[in-house]
This record gives C-alpha cells, structure tokens and sequence, in this order.
C-alpha cells in the first residue's frame, strides 16, 4: 500500500511539474543569473545591449530575450502586460515597476529575490537595489507584472484571420504595415496569431521577407553560405537576397541568419534594394557623423521620410531593430519608393 501511495504521489508530482503556464524556479533563477552577467554596464537613453548601454525597459527587454521570452519595448507597455502579482507573492524574475516622474510606470526592473531587484540605473547603469529602500525606491514602488506564467494563456487563443494578430491590436503604432505586408504574404506571424512586435528581426527573416516583397527567389537545393544548410527555412530567399547584392555575408564565409539586425544595417539594406534620392534636407544626428560607414544611407532613410530618428536628436544606429520597426520601414519603401 505503502509503495503504490508512494508511486501515485510521484506521477501527481510529476504531472504537476509538466502543468502548461508554469514556469519552474530554475527558469527564474536563469533569468536572474543572466541579469546579473550586465552588471556595471552604463545606462544609456533608448539602449537595448550590452554594446550600446541599457535604459531600463531596454534591459528588462534584453534579459528576457536571452531566455526567448517578448516583452513589449517601453516601461508604460510592460506594465500594462503580463499578469499582476503582489508585493507579498513576488517571485525571481518578475518585472517591479516604480512611478519616478509621474504617477504611473516610468522605471523597471527584474525582481531577484529577498525584496531586491536589478535594474538599469540613470546614474550607476545595472545595479541592484532594494524595492524597499526608504531613501527612493520604496515610496515610488508601484506595482509588478508576471510574464514567466503566460504560455497556458497563449495557447487558448483563437486562431485569426490572415494578416491580425492578438499582440497587434488595431491602436498598436505599426498596426497598418504589419497587417498591410501580412496580407500581402511579404511577412508571417508565429503560433496562435501571433506577430510579437518587439522581437529583434534576424538576418535570415529580413532576407525572407525582402525576397517576398520583391518576389524574388532562388533554388534551395544549394547554399551560398557554409552555416545555412539546404534545409534551412530561409535558404531560397537568403540565396535570393545575396544574388541580388542585398544582403552579403561574412568574410568567413558565414550568413549568420539568427544574428538580430541593427538600425544602421536597416537603413543600409533599404539603401540597396530601393531608390532613394538626396533631397538636400539632411538630419543632424548626434551619434552620426560624417564619414561614418552607414552615414549616407541613414541620411537618405531620413530625407526620404522612411526611417526618422528619436526626440533626443539620435538615431541610435547599434540599437536592433524590432519586427514591428521593420515592419514600418519595409512598408513604407515598398508604398512610396521605386526598386533598384
């Protein structure tokens, strides 16, 4: 009796264990320990890398990448994601939220254990500090948000016509170009109607989605590159895109098709595939100077009103380029310019 208790007991554990939604403890505890890997990296106005420097969201976004887990780009949208979890119930890996200039969510972070979180610092970049600390943080805490336990949730979604998405309602800002393209079959979404915006686009995908907007395509029965294989989902358009000169590899040989793009290589790769003039309008950027290798393509993205800047006067050219500011970019190239 004693044995088959025994025995029922682990097969309840185990199921209990393999229950959808559930994040298990060493998925947190990965997360913070991937967390942990930037601490000291200086905080950076709009920075998501370790190269460029992080703003709050930016690294919230970053760490979570890491473990394949989309988060929405600004702090105001992570706190409006997710699922609400108490202060009491606070698990590792949870995102904390902190009212420093307003009264809603301007500053984030992720919730490490004994009431401590790691966050990027406008001052000391990525440092831990206490969600309580009476100095600051503790009288600004706002609120959290889960986003470790949202796969059952995901998987309950109904399936959506052609071209919509559950993450891309009709006030998201890039809801006219990833519906318009989706249609079209230029660009695809994941399982269960999903587009998940605010993921870095690949090589391999702008290659994919390039060669669907031209309608271009070559044989996947060979590879120009020693890392895509002929089986490769992408392999016919990565061959499409280097035969047209779009998008080259690398010296060794490589295409490196999961490496995220950049905003400068952006602007570099529509510079190649479309026709854009000089309009003699050209825009000041503060971390682009003249001479600078992607200068004269980001400066004709600007004048031909495809790619704009940030607030601050910046461009951030090291900063990946999401799915949804791909999206834009490839969309608006596509409705108000001529292929080369």
């Amino acid at each position: 009796m004693v044995k088959k208790l025994g025995a029922w007991i682990l097969s309840l554990l185990t199921v209990l264990a393999l229950l959808p939604g559930q994040a298990d403890a060493g998925e947190r505890e990965d997360i913070v320990t991937t967390a942990k890997k930037y601490i000291g990296i200086k905080y950076t106005y709009g920075g998501t890398s370790p190269s460029t420097g992080f703003d709050c969201s930016g690294f919230t976004s970053y760490v979570y990448k890491q473990h394949a887990k989309s988060l929405p780009r600004t702090v105001a949208d992570q706190y409006k994601g997710g699922t609400n979890v108490k202060k009491a119930e606070l698990e590792q890996g949870d995102l904390v939220f902190f009212a420093t200039t307003s009264s809603s969510a301007s500053h984030a972070g992720i919730y490490v254990g004994s009431g401590n979180f790691i966050h990027a610092s406008s001052s000391k970049g990525i440092m831990i500090s206490s969600i309580n600390d009476p100095y600051y943080w503790g009288s600004r805490y706002l609120g959290a948000r889960r986003y470790l336990a949202e796969e059952e949730k995901v998987a309950n979604l109904a399936v959506l016509p052609k071209g919509q998405y559950h993450d891309v309602p009709t006030t998201h800002w890039a809801y006219s170009p990833i519906t318009s393209l989706s249609k079209k079959g230029v660009m695809n979404g994941y399982a269960y109607s999903l587009f998940k915006p605010a993921q870095s686009v690949t090589r391999a995908e702008a290659a994919a989605m390039v060669a669907n907007a031209l309608n271009i395509d070559a044989p996947s029965n060979y590879s120009s590159f020693k890392d895509v294989s002929t089986s490769y989902w992408a392999v016919g358009s990565i061959n499409a895109v280097k035969e047209a000169g779009i998008i080259a590899g690398y010296p060794d040989g490589t295409f490196k098709p999961n490496k995220v793009m950049t905003r400068e290589e952006i602007a570099a790769l529509i510079d190649k595939t479309f026709v854009l003039t000089n309009k003699g309008t050209e825009k000041s950027f503060t971390d682009v100077k003249e001479g600078y290798w992607a200068y004269n393509s980001i400066q004709r993205l600007s004048e031909n009103k495809i790619a704009a800047g940030f607030s601050d006067n910046t461009y951030r050219p090291l900063n990946e380029t999401s799915r949804a500011e791909f999206s834009t970019f490839l969309y608006r190239a596509i409705t108000t310019l001529a292929v080369k």
